[in-house]
């Protein structure tokens, strides 16, 4: 029998919701999806199609850096308009490994931040929702605009998991957030400021990055 994986080799293999682009490359040209866990040894990655069978080139975007590995198909899983790919990685280029140990690293600290996006077109009412979600011991990130979240949330290293956003900033807003990042959860922002934060502590306390902070 071999020896005992070490801590370390633990920690590299375990699956870490680090959120990044993922552009699998294939016979029928590039597919792009969204990263929704990741180690060296692999990643699940939410996908509008099915990617082609047997080997891929992988394109890894994880907003801390960026290369490519050699992966294959192990597991596909249907959701709701999209599929989530299971691929395991079979080469990393070099520079590779150490850019995903850091952004399991700033997924990890992240965890302890515990961050939430509050998207809300009337200034006074988000300027009070971020100093009570902050009271509650959470790190409220607060754009001011529809676009600036979306870049906020294309940042791996803010790890943002969670939304609370206005009725007024308009459905189709939450819809294309979560088309965009099918891992976000989002909640309604209501008159009743203390229910909202509740929601929105509620909404987090589900995510797995909350699972990682309790462990």
């Amino acid at each position: 029998m071999g020896e005992p994986a070490s801590w370390s080799e633990r920690r590299r293999a375990q699956r870490i919701p680090v959120r990044g682009v993922a552009v699998l490359h294939g016979d029928d040209g590039a597919m792009h999806g969204s990263i929704e866990n990741l180690s060296r040894r692999g990643a699940l990655i939410s996908l509008g199609g099915l990617p082609d069978d047997g080997a891929l080139d992988v394109e890894l975007r994880l907003g801390l850096g960026v290369g490519w590995a050699s992966a294959r198909t192990v597991r596909i899983e249907s959701t709701n308009r999209r599929w989530r790919v299971a691929v395991a990685f079979d080469r990393l280029d070099a520079g590779m490994g150490p850019a995903i140990d850091a952004a399991i690293a700033a997924t990890l600290g992240a965890a302890s931040r515990r961050p939430i996006l509050v998207l809300d077109d009337q200034p006074t009412r988000r300027s009070d929702l971020v100093v009570k979600l902050a009271v509650r011991g959470m790190t409220p990130i607060a754009p001011r605009t529809p676009l600036d979240a979306l870049d906020l949330l294309s940042r791996a290293d803010l790890a943002i998991d969670v939304a609370l956003i206005a009725p007024s900033v308009g459905g189709d807003v939450s819809s294309a957030l979560i088309d965009s990042f099918p891992w976000l959860t989002t909640a309604e922002i209501s008159s009743d400021l203390d229910a909202t934060v509740q929601r929105g502590i509620d909404a987090w306390s589900s995510t797995e990055l909350a699972k990682i902070a309790e462990a």
